[in-house]
This record gives C-alpha cells, sequence and structure tokens, in this order.
C-alpha cells in the first residue's frame, strides 16, 4: 500500500514537470512593454517559438544576409556563401533557388515585386541583379555614371522597390543616402534620381567646442564626424520605406515619405552594448518590427508606439538567436528570422494575449471605435499595466463623446495628450451645463455681502470677528511672518527693516520656508495630471526636504563666508532672514499656480508657464537686491559674490560627496572585518 502512495507520487511529479518544462523551454525570454513612467515593464509573453528550420530538403544555408516574405508567400533568403537567393515555403519546403555563383559575386540583399521578379543586391560585384521568376537574368545594375553621385563606391547591400519601379539601394559605407534608380531611361544603369533619406550626423558639445577652438588639422587626427550609413530597409504597400541605422538615437527606426522626410518619432530603447539594428519589416496593417543582430525583436505600431520588445542570446535553442540579418512578417503576425550563424529561421507566433492586442488595434484602425472598446478591456483585464491599451480604450471612448471615462483611460495609459484634450471636451460641457447655475449662486453671494456690510454698519455684528482678526494679526511673530510681503512691494525697506529694525527674526523665517515647503510639495504632488512631474502614488518626501531645506541653507552659509571676505556688512541671521522673505512672490504665485493646473488643458499651458517665468525671475531678482543691500555693495559686486557664491557651492558638494563615498568603504570595511570575526568566532565553536 506505502509503495503504490509513493509510485503514484512520483507519477504525479513526473506529470507536473511535463507540463511545465515546455513552457520554460518554448520562451527562454521575457517580454515588455512601456510602463507609465515611460519604462519598459514587463508583460505576458508576446510570441513563442514554434518552428526552427536549418534543412530545406538537401539544401542548408551557408551564410545567409537577408530574407523577405514574397507576394506569393515563400520567403526568399539572400546566402551570400552559396550566391544565391533560396525560395522556400513557409513550412520549410524547398522550391527552388534562383542566382548562381555565375551571375552573382555575392549576395547581401534580396527582394521580390509583384510579378515575382527578384532583386539581389551583389555588393562584391557592386551591382543588383534582376531575375524573372525562372531565374533568368532581366537586368543589371551598376554604378551610376551621373556627376550628382560622385566618387562614391557603390556597394549594393540592400534593396526594395516601389510600385513605379524605382530602386532603393543601401550601399555599404555609403554617408549620402540610400541610392535611388529610375529603370526607365536609355542607360542601361537606369536614371540615377539622386540620394534619398540621408541620415544626419549628431556631434556631442565636446565635440562642439573642439571644432570651435582647433584647427582643420587638429580636427583632421580626430576623425570626422559623418553619419551613420542605412543598415537595412523595407516598404510597405503605401510607398513609405522603412530604414534601420547603426545609431542610438531617433536614427533608429524612420519612416521616409516621398521626399524622404522622417515621419516617425520613435524613442531609442535600451539595447545590449554592441548590438546593432539588423533588419526591419512592416505588416499590412501598418505594425513596424526591428530587429537587432543579437534577436532583440521590437513591435511598433504604426504610429511609432512600442508594443512589445523581446528577445535574447543564448546556446543553440529554440528561441534564443546568434547573428541575426533578417526578419520577416506575414499576414498573421507569424515572424520568421533569420539567424547567419546558427544558419537557420526561426519562425514565432503570435499569442492569444497578443492577438487580442491586434485585434483591438485593427478595429481601432478601421474606425470601428466601440467594437474595439471590448478587446481593449479584455487586454487590461489581463495585464493593468499595458498601457496601450488604456490609451487605445480612451482613445476609442474620446470618439464616443464619453469624456469623463476617456480621461481616466488616458491617465492610466500615461497619454497627456489625450487627456488634454478629452479634458478639454469635459470642461466644455460642465461650463454648457452648470455656468448658469454658478452666475446665478455668484450673483447671490455679492448681493448677501452687500446686505452683510449694510447690516453690519448699523448693528455691528461682524465687530467681534475683525477684532478678533486685528489681535490675531498683531501678534509678534503672526506681524514678522507676514512682512514678507513687505518685499514685493519695497526690497530696500524690507531689508532696511530686517537688519536694522528687527522686523523679523529667526522663527518668522523657518516659518516662512516651512510654509514654501508646504506649497513646493503640494503643488509637485497636487498638481493637474497634465502639469505634475511625479508619478501618481509616488511620493518622497524626506528628499524633498533635504533639497528645499538643504540648498536653502548651503547657499546661504556658502554666501555668509564669501560676504565676509569680501567685507560686506550682512550677518549670517540678516542673510538667512532676507534670503527666505526674497520666495515671496513663490508664495504668493504657487497657490495660483496649484489652482490653475487642476483647471486648464495644454491651449492654455501659456499661463502657467507665464506664472512661472514672473515667479521664479522676481525671486532671482530679490534675491540679488537683499544680497547688495544687505551688505551695500554695488551691482558689479553682487554680481561677483554670486559667481564665487555658486563656485563655493560646487567645492562643498563635491567635498561632501567624497566624504559620502569614503565614509560608506569605511562601513563597509568595519561591515567586513565584524563579519570575518563572527565567521571565525563561530566555526571554533
Amino acid at each position: 500500500m506505502k509503495m503504490k502512495r509513493v509510485l503514484s507520487f512520483l507519477v504525479v511529479l513526473l506529470v507536473l514537470m511535463l507540463a511545465v518544462v515546455p513552457a520554460q523551454a518554448a520562451t527562454p525570454y521575457r517580454t515588455y512593454t512601456v510602463g507609465t513612467t515611460p519604462q519598459l515593464v514587463e508583460t505576458q509573453t508576446a510570441y513563442e517559438p514554434v518552428r526552427y528550420m536549418t534543412d530545406f530538403g538537401d539544401v542548408t544555408l551557408d551564410d545567409p544576409q537577408d530574407m523577405r516574405l514574397g507576394p506569393d508567400g515563400n520567403l526568399y533568403i539572400a546566402d551570400n556563401g552559396e550566391r544565391y537567393v533560396l525560395v522556400i515555403s513557409p513550412k520549410g519546403e524547398l522550391i527552388k533557388t534562383i542566382g548562381s555563383k555565375k551571375t552573382l559575386r555575392s549576395a547581401y540583399g534580396v527582394f521580390v515585386d509583384d510579378n515575382l521578379n527578384v532583386y539581389v543586391a551583389d555588393q562584391n560585384g557592386n551591382q543588383v541583379v534582376a531575375f524573372d521568376q525562372d531565374g533568368n537574368v532581366l537586368r543589371t545594375f551598376t554604378k551610376p555614371d551621373h556627376p550628382l553621385y560622385g566618387d562614391a563606391p557603390f556597394k549594393p547591400n540592400k534593396v526594395v522597390l516601389d510600385k513605379r519601379g524605382n530602386l532603393y539601394i543601401a550601399s555599404q559605407g555609403s554617408t549620402n543616402g540610400i541610392v535611388q534608380i529610375s529603370p526607365a531611361g536609355d542607360d542601361e544603369n537606369g536614371e540615377f534620381l539622386g540620394y534619398y533619406g540621408a541620415n544626419t550626423s549628431s556631434v556631442s558639445f565636446v565635440m562642439a567646442i573642439m571644432q570651435q577652438v582647433l584647427s582643420d588639422e587638429q580636427l583632421s587626427l580626430l576623425g570626422s564626424v559623418v553619419p551613420p550609413s542605412v543598415t537595412n530597409l523595407t516598404i510597405d504597400e503605401k510607398g513609405m520605406v522603412y530604414t534601420v541605422s547603426p545609431a542610438d538615437d531617433f536614427r533608429v527606426l524612420r519612416r521616409l515619405n516621398v521626399a524622404g522626410t522622417n515621419t516617425l518619432n520613435v524613442k531609442a530603447w535600451v539595447r545590449n552594448d554592441g548590438e546593432t539594428n539588423a533588419a526591419v519589416a512592416v505588416h499590412p496593417s501598418g505594425s513596424i518590427f526591428t530587429v537587432t543582430n543579437s534577436g532583440t525583436i521590437i513591435e511598433y505600431s504604426s504610429e511609432g508606439d512600442l508594443l512589445f520588445y523581446f528577445g535574447s542570446t543564448g546556446t543553440t535553442r529554440i528561441g534564443n538567436f546568434s547573428t541575426v540579418t533578417g526578419i520577416a512578417v506575414d499576414a498573421d503576425y507569424n515572424l520568421y528570422v533569420l539567424d547567419s550563424q546558427q544558419k537557420c529561421i526561426q519562425v514565432l507566433q503570435p499569442t492569444e494575449f497578443t492577438n487580442l492586442v491586434h485585434e483591438a488595434y485593427t478595429l481601432f484602425k478601421d474606425g470601428k471605435y466601440a467594437a474595439s472598446k471590448a478587446p481593449w478591456t479584455q487586454v487590461l483585464r489581463m495585464n493593468s499595466m499595458f498601457t496601450y491599451a488604456s490609451v487605445g480604450l480612451g482613445e476609442a471612448l474620446y470618439r464616443e463623446n464619453n469624456f469623463e471615462e476617456a480621461m481616466d483611460a488616458f491617465r492610466n495609459g500615461g497619454n497627456y495628450n489625450g487627456y488634454s484634450d478629452a479634458f478639454w471636451e469635459q470642461r466644455s460641457t460642465m461650463m454648457h451645463d452648470y455656468l448658469g447655475t454658478v452666475l446665478i449662486w455668484l450673483v447671490v453671494i455679492i448681493v448677501a455681502w452687500q446686505v452683510i456690510k449694510r447690516l453690519n454698519r448699523r448693528f455691528h455684528f461682524l465687530d467681534p470677528i475683525g477684532k478678533a482678526w486685528r489681535w490675531f494679526t498683531g501678534l509678534k511673530y503672526v506681524r514678522q511672518t507676514g512682512f514678507c510681503l513687505h518685499m514685493l512691494r519695497n526690497p530696500y525697506d524690507c531689508c532696511y527693516g530686517i537688519k536694522r529694525e528687527g522686523k523679523a527674526g529667526w522663527l518668522s523665517a523657518c516659518v516662512v520656508m516651512l510654509i514654501f515647503f508646504v506649497e513646493f510639495v503640494l503643488n509637485k504632488y497636487f498638481s493637474g495630471f497634465l502639469f505634475k512631474s511625479t508619478p501618481d502614488g509616488y511620493y518622497e518626501l524626506f528628499n524633498d526636504a533635504v533639497l528645499v531645506f538643504g540648498v536653502f541653507l548651503m547657499l546661504v552659509i556658502c554666501c555668509y563666508l564669501v560676504c565676509t571676505i569680501r567685507e560686506g556688512e550682512a550677518r549670517l541671521k540678516d542673510l538667512f532672514i532676507g534670503g527666505a522673505y526674497a520666495l515671496a512672490p513663490m508664495l504668493v504665485f504657487q497657490p495660483i499656480n496649484l489652482l490653475l493646473s487642476n483647471v486648464l488643458t495644454y491651449n492654455e499651458e501659456f499661463f502657467i508657464t507665464l506664472i512661472n517665468f514672473v515667479s521664479i525671475g522676481w525671486t532671482v531678482v530679490l534675491i540679488v537686491l537683499v544680497i547688495m543691500y544687505m551688505n551695500d555693495y554695488s551691482f558689479k559686486q553682487t554680481l561677483s559674490t554670486i559667481i564665487i557664491t555658486a563656485f563655493t557651492v560646487l567645492v562643498m558638494v563635491c567635498l561632501m560627496f567624497v566624504l559620502y563615498v569614503l565614509i560608506s568603504q569605511l562601513v563597509d570595511f568595519l561591515a567586513s572585518i565584524y563579519g570575518e570575526v563572527v565567521y571565525r568566532f563561530v566555526k571554533k565553536v
């Protein structure tokens, strides 16, 4: 009986292991999407590897460099090792080969047009060769002899064709852009239309300074700053050309219109060191897929929003990649990834979650907003952190004029522009519904107040309140605290009152700083969603206190030390109180800013920008005047004192950082000694 229980337990354990192991082996990578921060957050697996193809009948891959999905649904692979194009079915069945070592010196790029003509980028042969579907050579395009082409080498690396038959050729090392050639004309090489969609060079701040300081000879020793060349490209049904480049900025992915202007604004997501963009593919719906040489695959929407980020590098197993050189996507969102090092094609299939995202996305793009709400909602049930679904749901609700719920959806998705538009409409609706009522109540309040004032003149029933108010404002510390507002009207008189007449003290200055800190916190965490700088639910009050009070004390102390050396007349008390009272414009305008941030949209952002500019500028002017009046300085002496103070603060920050590092190392050293002593003591015991 006991043996039967043991056997039953082992059988159950084996079944569980068999159920778990395939799920782990199927996806050796994690999938990420964009959070509200925006940062990458983990989400459900988007694509699962389902097939690993290495043998195609009696043919294997040698050095595959590019891959396209043809109009016939077959895969066309440019194999540089065998110098031909291998045509296979999506299931890996060999159909035919096009080209040979007699007609091609290399095969780095391939493209298939609607007539199933195959164009091969022959880099070593300095040509692009066009074949018909039977493998016969139709035409050869060599280096253009047009004067505008110049002396640049012609090393075709990748090639695509538009509906008009124009070729777009990415030439290796070309910094002028994509070579555009029309097959029309008498010239057998076609007509050179010019360079298209060139990348621009980015110059660092240090290099910009060097260019102004160093001579041409010195700059030549540093090397020239040239834009990167295009790594790979593709084209969609509308004739838009998509390019990827080995760069870490906006050139990571571009969508070029007929004029060669980039129409995408894509963020460069962090990749591993050494990764470069290898290929790009476009789904008929507009979704864009990019892949790096180490197998990091990113799916973007047609607007450039990141949907999924996944992929891994590792051992030779399904789902891991080594050196990726091509990617293709079919109508069912199946991905085909070409790996030149493993000499294989891996097929990735979308999961149920991904199909749901694509369904909602397609319905929304087709204008079926009501129908897209259900799948968007289901996506959010499966993963509430999938912000793109929140944005899609918000867009659908917005087009149904359900602005209040659209605001919530946009807020959850971190879409500020959508929230602003929905808030504008919701506010207009509220004003239309309640403006009359508000005006009536406003008139009632004004009339009531006038009646109360007239009755008070006769019966004096408000005199106790007025008396209590005068008593409160007459208190010493209340009067000293309120004296900070005098800084707005007459800075010189306020400084004189602080320095000579004792109209302010340490406590009143501390109260002013405390009020400023409270307003600072309220503006940081309770401003309107559109103008708040911190995410919802994120608080760091200790850091805020250190920032406000620590920076203020450091500035005051450094300024006092500098003024003492420069024969200034101000005491530390004078600078502390004067500096606190100089914040009076911020005390007045921050509450107004807080109120407006909760009722304004991006259309009225100018008012908040103006208030910030006025309050900060006014405060800076008052600080300069405080230093000038307290020390009896000239304007020139004041400016030099401020510059020296700023330098002193920088030195103090560096010293504090060095001290922090030394203390940290000392603590780690003592902790390691303590751990060693405890370990040896326990070992002896």
